[in-house]
């Protein structure tokens, strides 16, 4: 995981950590955890970020080389996700522990990001989309 590209994405773009943090409504120190690599970004703040850079979510993770511009304006539709999760999950063939187990969660976290009441985490996102080749930006709706 790439971690050194929200670093990057900044600093190509001018911005100083305090005013990312501020965007992310985060302290300054929490924002730099993410950007060294030492925490992993939230799912809502990595999709604020994501919004605000106009940047493919695969990009910024380190999953693409693509630097894809995507202007998405809507909020996380927890709803959406979670029929695209389903979508994953009938397309390979699975049931929910199957596919719980394979990304290193319990059945019943699974169940609850698949019927949108809780977002997924980013750590299960990223293990989604290289073990079964989704990209993030499509799971969560952003295109």
């Amino acid at each position: 995981m790439e971690q050194g590209l929200l670093k990057d994405i900044r600093e190509n773009n001018d911005n100083t950590q305090q005013e990312i943090a501020d965007i992310l409504n985060v302290k300054r120190g929490t924002y730099a955890s993410w950007e060294c690599g030492s925490d992993l970004i939230p799912t809502r703040k990595l999709y604020i970020y994501a919004n605000y850079y106009k940047k493919s979510i695969d990009y910024i993770m380190g999953l693409s080389e693509e630097n894809t511009k995507i202007i998405c304006n809507k909020d996380i539709d927890l709803n959406l996700i979670g029929e695209r999760l389903k979508i994953i999950r009938d397309k390979e063939n699975l049931s929910q522990s199957k596919i719980a187990e394979s990304i290193g969660i319990n059945q019943s976290t699974w169940w609850a990001y698949e019927k949108g009441k809780t977002l997924i985490t980013t750590a299960s996102l990223i293990s989604l989309s290289k073990q079964y080749k989704y990209s993030i930006d499509w799971i969560l709706a952003r295109i």
